[in-house]
């Protein structure tokens, strides 16, 4: 959820910098997600990650109104509004808890790679939500083809990795589509809940999805925490300072200083990062029929977001 008010001027340099920093980071974390996801339950995985992403995120606000001797606007004694737990609620399920515990199973069928690919359809699912719940944002025969070119190539990476995989990797595709929906809903969600301590929020939001998973985990998984292998633990920081907490913090001084545009680059960026990283650490391959896909989703997304900035 960007923040209110005008946007400042940056560099373009400095911009690229962050944007391949926020690129990388969100998607690397496919990567980490595969390397971690036999030794953790997908609920005692989310939990962890929000609640390292969560303190991660408390440190970085206790350091910016530190440095800057602000605060932003509150409730009552300080506490969040109503209104404010209820975006924490609402996006700690979109993007955290229900997320994190489905990307976990789409990874365990499917390569990281084709994990991110997929993914990468999200801002065509926000263009077709955002079409038929708000009037203003109807989208024009310009922008449904670039949906359809998109779904196509949904279509399409879906058949490449069911020729070219191990068995069962069609249920990792699939739970990713229902996590990508998730996501466009938290998307379409945040962008129409204006919130004036966006930091705040995310922060949020993050404990939010940390204690439901980590009450599910305790009912169901009940890992124990202390056995695990150290390596585990530095990848699961990982996740959580690297890949949650640096990027949305990035993300939020991004949008600050510039306008939602960058949001769409992000969208291009990330699966590049996690189809190379996949194919340099794990040795995935993605097969030419998936290659054709994600160029016919990028397009898709390219035409789509071109026509609503015209």
């Amino acid at each position: 959820m960007p923040p209110t008010g005008a946007p400042e001027r940056t560099s373009a340099g400095s911009l690229w910098g962050t944007l391949a920093v926020i690129s990388c980071a969100w998607g690397s974390s496919f990567l980490f997600v595969k390397l971690i996801s036999g030794s953790l339950g997908p609920f005692t995985f989310a939990a962890c990650r929000g609640f390292i992403a969560m303190m991660a995120l408390v440190l970085w606000l206790a350091m910016r109104h530190g440095g800057q001797g602000q605060s932003e606007p509150a409730g009552p004694g300080g506490a969040p509004r109503l209104v404010e737990l209820r975006h924490m609620a609402v996006l700690g399920t979109t993007n955290g808890w229900f997320a994190n515990v489905m990307t976990v199973f789409a990874v365990k069928y499917a390569p990281s790679s084709t994990v991110a690919l997929v993914q990468a359809a999200v801002p065509l699912m926000v263009a077709a939500l955002a079409h038929f719940l708000f009037p203003r944002e109807r989208l024009s025969s310009l922008q449904w083809l670039g949906v359809i070119a998109g779904l196509l190539g949904v279509a399409l990476i879906v058949g490449g990795v069911m020729s070219v995989q191990q068995p069962g990797a069609l249920y990792g595709v699939a739970a990713m589509l229902v996590t990508a929906f998730s996501f466009a809903v938290g998307t379409v969600y945040g962008r129409h809940a204006a919130a004036e301590r966006p930091a705040l929020v995310a922060c949020g939001q993050q404990a939010f999805g940390a204690i439901v998973a980590a009450v599910i985990a305790l009912v169901v998984e009940r890992v124990e925490l202390a056995t695990l292998p150290l390596n585990v633990w530095l990848l699961l920081g990982v996740l959580g300072v690297f890949c949650s907490a640096l990027p949305t913090a990035l993300y939020l001084q991004l949008l600050a200083r510039t306008s939602t545009v960058p949001a769409a680059l992000v969208a291009y960026l990330q699966p590049v990062w996690a189809t190379l990283l996949g194919w340099i650490v794990l040795g995935e391959r993605i097969g030419l029929r998936a290659l054709i896909g994600i160029a016919l989703v990028f397009a898709g997304v390219f035409i789509t977001g071109r026509a609503v900035r015209r």
